[in-house]
């Protein structure tokens, strides 16, 4: 399956950290998430090719060193990216796609390949929401059209809504590190209360951002279970 991944241009990224982040800090945050997101698809067994659709060129170099393809965005927003890349990979033969956000750095290929493996049948529309089950942080969808996305806020509902009307029952996958995606200070400092090797949590300890914000907590042994907060 291809996985679509559409990226804001990294200094317009992220701008609800501003309380807590720089915007040279919400930059390097973007991208070290992409490059989290990159490794997990690339190492996906279930995944045939990439997809970043952006405007940012250095998200074509991310996506290009582990062997992806980049399109440059022709219109604004996520929803319009993802349309763009539906089209595209209709024009190429392909029939169904999977689209999963850049900003999800807990991510895993074991994860990727989860949701692709339970995704199945024609039509079909699996999901797998965000913490608060509010958004939509991976969309797989067989054929292409089956429905319109509506990525933004409520879109898990409104993702599930738009699969029943045509007739189809959604899969729902809850998944650890898909369900993690990285938009308001407190999903920043949650994510610090985890222990994992990804350049997102790396970039946050060496920059010393994660001392500025948790200094006088540890991160939580095992994954998220004490969130001090």
């Amino acid at each position: 399956m291809w996985v679509v991944i559409p990226v804001k241009r990294f200094p317009n990224a992220k701008s609800r950290l501003g309380p807590l982040l720089s915007e040279a800090e919400r930059e390097s945050l973007a991208q070290a998430m992409l490059h989290d997101v990159l490794s997990a698809v690339s190492s996906a067994r279930g995944v045939s090719g990439i997809v970043v659709v952006s405007h940012e060129v250095r998200a074509r170099y991310a996506v290009e060193r582990v062997g992806g393809l980049f399109l440059e965005e022709s219109g604004n927003g996520l929803n319009a990216a993802v349309r763009q890349a539906a089209g595209w990979l209709a024009t190429h033969g392909r029939r169904e796609m999977f689209v999963l956000p850049g900003d999800v750095p807990l991510v895993t290929a074991r994860e990727v390949d989860d949701l692709i493996q339970r995704h199945s049948g024609l039509p079909a529309v699996t999901l797998a929401p965000d913490r608060e089950r509010d958004g939509t942080n991976a969309l797989l969808l067989s054929p292409l059209d089956v429905i319109t996305c509506i990525f933004g806020r409520g879109s898990f509902a409104a993702h599930l809504a738009a699969a029943r009307e045509v007739g189809v029952e959604p899969g729902v996958v809850t998944l650890a590190g898909l369900a993690l995606d990285i938009d308001h200070p407190l999903d920043l400092r949650a994510l610090l209360t985890f222990e994992d090797d990804s350049e997102s949590l790396a970039y946050l300890m060496d920059s010393g951002i994660a001392e500025r914000l948790l200094p006088h907590s540890s991160r939580a042994q095992g994954g998220g279970a004490n969130w001090p907060f």
